[in-house]
This record gives structure tokens, C-alpha cells and sequence, in this order.
């Protein structure tokens, strides 16, 4: 199992100093990739709850959270800068958010000036009132992904790229640079729904949960390799990655057990989730209360 760790960039910890030395010592304890997360603005008076509120009673959230964001592809380019090995991965973009040109564009400059070090995790997006802010439509949101998606992979192929689809018309056009990886970084599709993972099996290259159990994740695997096969896909085609949330302690079993705990308690997690079929984990930070506390994080995330 390869090893990432999701940065802070919103809320306190969002400065450069902070996000420069976490991606630092991420690459230096030898972790694969640090990530970052997506949103643009922070809409007030909200009344979408977020899909992976696992709480019984989840409700539309305090929007002030992400109210101070940094964007995901600037701030990779940033870290990129400071960095030079460790893989930079966005948990997640939401595609249907900008225009898809300047999406391929920012991505194929990002990995041709970076080395080819980028991940690309790609989402619908799930908060209603950002797409209203945007002027953009909250329906068909997955329909526009995977046009954005063909869009994005015709501009990176190189040479004429052209595109007539049911929500977006390219011309034909020429743009360069491509991607220094080929045909172009790893996408992999963020979300739990069969959507997702159906998106991941046609035209993804990688399937990116977010915050199940290994009992969770089992059956999703088992879904997601069936539909590589009905789409003559090997299931090594399709990396299964996880970004994983803190969970609270309550019946201390290996399902409520936090990534965060002693050694043992760690490999008996990352143990279980291997057998369910995760192939890569970005784990997240703890909500620290100071820079000590999320170094601290950095280091426990990864076991020996």
C-alpha cells in the first residue's frame, strides 16, 4: 500500500510557511503524495449537508470553514516549487466547476513543470449554493463531468484536439504544453456513489473513496471490478485509494479504531483495509491546534 497525507490549505494552518514545511517533512518521512482540497467561495446560509457527514443526525454545516481557501492547482504549484519528489494529488477537483480548457491547461503546465508528479482527483462537487454562485448548473453536474473529462484528455493528447458533446463544443484547436506524464496524469474519480465508481471503471485510472470502513469498502471493490470487466478493463487498470478521516473512538473495534492510534492499533487497520483491496491511502490531519500538533500528525499518519 502507497502512502499519502492531505495538507491543510484552508482555515489557520493555510499560510506558506505552514504548508511548505508539512509537504516537507511529508517528503522526507517518505510519503507518495500530499493533497490539497477544493472549493472557491464560502456560500452563507447554506442548506446542503455534505455527503460523507457520518454523523445520525447530519445537517448543513458552517460554510466559514472553507470561507478562507486556498486554491488547490496554485497552491500545488507552490509546493511544487519546495519540493522534489513527493506526487501532488487534489482530493478533490471539481471538474464541472471551470471551464474545461483552462482546466487542461492548468493541469498540463502543473505536470510538465513539476516533472510529472500530479494526481488528478476529479468529483461532481456536492454543494449546491457554490455551483448557484458560479452561475453553474447543479443538474446534469455528471453528465458535464464526463464531457470536461473527454475534453481535458483531447487537449492532452497533443496535436488537433477537437470535441462535440452533449454539454460542451471544442473547435478545433492547438494547445501545448502536454502532460509530462502520457497520454496524461492519473485521474481518479472521487465518491462513494455507483456514479463514481461506474465513471472510474469507463474513463478513470483511479477509484478515490472517501472515509469508509474496510467492511465498507469490500463490496465497492468487488462492484468496481465487475464493471472493469464489462468495460474489457483489467482491475489493475484502476488504482483503489482511499482518503481516510478520523473517526471517534467508541466501541474500539477495528471499524471505529482512528488511523491515529498506537502501532498496533494502525497496522490492524491498514491489515483489514488490504484485504478489502485499498492499494493507496491519503490520510487526513487531525483538526491540530498548532503547527507542533499537525507535524506530529504527519508523522504518526505513516507506520512503520
Amino acid at each position: 500500500m502507497r502512502f499519502g497525507v492531505a495538507l491543510p490549505n484552508y482555515g489557520a494552518f493555510a499560510q506558506p510557511d505552514v504548508l511548505v514545511r508539512l509537504a516537507r517533512q511529508a517528503e522526507d518521512l517518505g510519503f507518495d503524495s500530499i493533497w490539497v482540497s477544493d472549493h472557491l467561495i464560502a456560500p452563507v446560509g447554506v442548506t446542503s449537508i455534505y455527503p460523507y457527514d457520518r454523523r445520525p443526525n447530519a445537517k448543513p454545516g458552517d460554510m466559514g470553514v472553507i470561507e478562507r481557501f486556498c486554491e488547490p492547482m496554485i497552491t500545488l504549484a507552490y509546493l511544487a516549487g519546495h519540493t522534489s519528489r513527493v506526487r501532488l494529488g487534489i482530493s478533490a477537483y471539481v471538474m464541472p466547476y471551470r471551464n474545461p480548457v483552462l482546466t487542461a491547461k492548468h493541469v498540463a503546465t502543473l505536470d510538465y513543470l513539476s516533472g510529472g508528479r500530479m494526481i488528478l482527483g476529479i468529483g461532481t462537487g456536492w454543494l449546491r449554493e457554490e455551483f448557484d454562485a458560479l452561475a453553474v448548473p447543479f443538474a446534469h453536474r455528471g453528465r458535464r463531468t464526463d464531457d470536461y473529462i473527454e475534453v481535458c484528455k483531447a487537449l492532452w493528447s497533443g496535436g488537433e484536439a477537437r470535441f462535440d458533446g452533449e454539454t460542451y463544443r471544442l473547435p478545433p484547436v492547438r494547445t501545448g504544453p502536454t502532460p509530462a506524464q502520457r497520454p496524461h496524469p492519473p485521474l481518479w474519480i472521487a465518491g462513494n456513489s455507483r456514479a463514481a465508481i461506474e465513471r472510474a471503471a469507463c474513463c478513470g485510472d483511479g477509484w478515490h473513496a472517501i472515509d469508509l470502513t474496510p467492511s465498507e469498502l469490500t463490496p465497492l471493490v468487488v462492484h468496481l471490478r465487475e464493471r472493469l470487466a464489462a468495460h474489457g478493463r483489467p482491475a489493475e487498470a484502476v488504482t483503489v485509494s482511499l482518503r481516510k478521516g478520523v473517526l471517534v473512538r467508541d466501541s474500539g473495534t477495528a471499524e471505529s479504531r482512528p488511523l491515529y492510534g498506537d502501532r498496533d492499533a494502525i497496522h490492524r487497520d491498514l491489515d483489514a483495509y488490504c484485504g478489502a483491496g485499498l492499494d493507496y491511502l491519503v490520510a487526513n490531519l487531525r483538526q491540530a491546534t498548532d503547527l507542533t500538533s499537525a507535524m506530529a500528525d504527519v508523522r504518526g499518519a505513516l507506520a512503520d
